[in-house]
């Protein structure tokens, strides 16, 4: 609430930015709705029916000198597996008894009991915006530029694609280039205009302290150490040009983020600054794209913590139909895990607002003895058919 009183109390100071005259005239702006669900169902996993759903609304008008203002905001409600909700907790198969490390990007730990969460409802968007030839300023709760700007491997999934999962039907799903360091956190970012198919922009988010639904960056959970982010900066380049000559689309994207982490005395010489960055990238030629994404982080941990993923994928559209394969690896050295996953299916629209998605999947989860967590070397692996159903407007 305080971060929009604080939106509220700093909108007049962007119209004199713009250097634009207000009007007493409601009938010049423009209001904006959306809204869906996604419902997923699998065969294999501890969370067989999981959902979301979502409401978006804008509103904004364009000056005489041709800038747009606006707010824009977005609810969302969304039920992920409950050890594993924001992508933060204990992954299924690594619970144990004792003293554990949470990673600070990440969100992953192991050897500590594992949390249910149920359901949650959360407000991800609430920010204004001022957009003109100089590019576009935002302030408020919003996806900083990494995440913004990120390109990647394609999907025929809307909820689990590899490296890009909002929903976990298996709870023990480790990879993720979602170069998302502060989630919906209040912050600052700008971003310039795109020339010759290149976009920049930066980000800062004084506190990260909202715990997201697909970036839980504020999950303290039980026996493990709380981690709080600080100071959080963020620089992202992204760029999509189209070869004219061969017809190809290149898309493409850079970022790193950094922050400071604050933890309690007893835990202080465990942690460090953290620092993520990540690359991506797709070809889309007539009825093929092909992606790849890569990320690393040292996780904010002092020693040996290091988080780093990679994906790729492929789709084909063939009639109605867009037929995709896609793979990807995680390792991370805080918990001691490796994931691996892999997908192929079928996608089809059916009109405007209805999309269906059927896939088979496999989720393998390893992680190493750790003696001093009493926790023996194993595996997990689970696999079956995987349905999903979207539903806008």
């Amino acid at each position: 609430m305080r971060y929009a009183l604080i939106c509220l109390a700093l909108s007049p100071v962007l119209a004199p930015i713009a250097s634009a005259q207000w009007e007493d005239d409601w009938e010049v702006w423009e209001t904006k709705t959306e809204m869906g669900t996604t419902l997923l169902a699998s065969t294999h996993a501890d969370e067989p029916v999981l959902y979301r759903f979502w409401l978006e609304a804008s509103r904004n008008r364009i000056l005489d000198n041709g800038v747009e203002i606006g707010a824009a905001g977005r609810l969302e409600v969304q039920r992920d597996h409950p050890a594993r909700a924001g992508f933060s907790g204990v992954p299924v198969g690594t619970e144990g008894g004792g003293f554990g490390l949470q990673g600070a990007f990440t969100g992953l730990a192991t050897g500590i009991p594992a949390e249910d969460e149920d359901a949650r409802i959360q407000l991800e968007q609430a920010y204004l915006y001022a957009n003109g030839g100089y590019g576009e300023l935002r302030l408020g709760r919003d996806a900083g530029v990494a995440l913004r700007f990120r390109e990647g491997s394609p999907s025929i999934f809307e909820t689990v694609a590899i490296g890009a999962q909002t929903l976990d039907p298996s709870g023990m799903d480790i990879i993720t280039t979602r170069h998302d360091l502060t989630g919906p956190s209040a912050k600052l970012t700008y971003t310039t205009p795109r020339l010759i198919g290149i976009r920049a922009g930066i980000s800062f988010t004084p506190r990260v302290d909202v715990r997201g639904l697909d970036r839980d960056a504020d999950r303290n959970l039980p026996g493990a150490a709380p981690v709080t982010l600080k100071n959080a900066a963020e620089g992202a380049v992204n760029f999509s040009h189209l070869l004219r000559e061969s017809g190809v689309r290149v898309r493409a994207s850079a970022a790193a983020s950094t922050a400071e982490v604050d933890v309690p005395a007893y835990a202080a010489s465990n942690y460090d600054r953290v620092s993520t960055w990540s690359l991506g990238g797709s070809l889309e030629y007539e009825t093929f794209t092909l992606g790849a994404s890569y990320l690393s982080s040292d996780n904010g941990i002092a020693a040996a913590g290091d988080y780093e993923a990679w994906t790729l994928g492929l789709t084909k559209k063939v009639g109605n139909y867009l037929l995709g394969a896609e793979y990807g690896e995680g390792d991370d050295d805080l918990t001691s895990m490796e994931g691996k996953v892999w997908s192929v299916g079928v996608a089809r629209e059916f009109g405007e607002h209805v999309k269906g998605s059927l896939g088979y999947r496999e989720t393998e989860l390893d992680f190493i003895s750790i003696p001093s967590l009493a926790r023996p070397e194993g595996n997990n692996s689970l696999d079956g058919i995987v349905i999903e159903i979207t539903l806008s407007n």
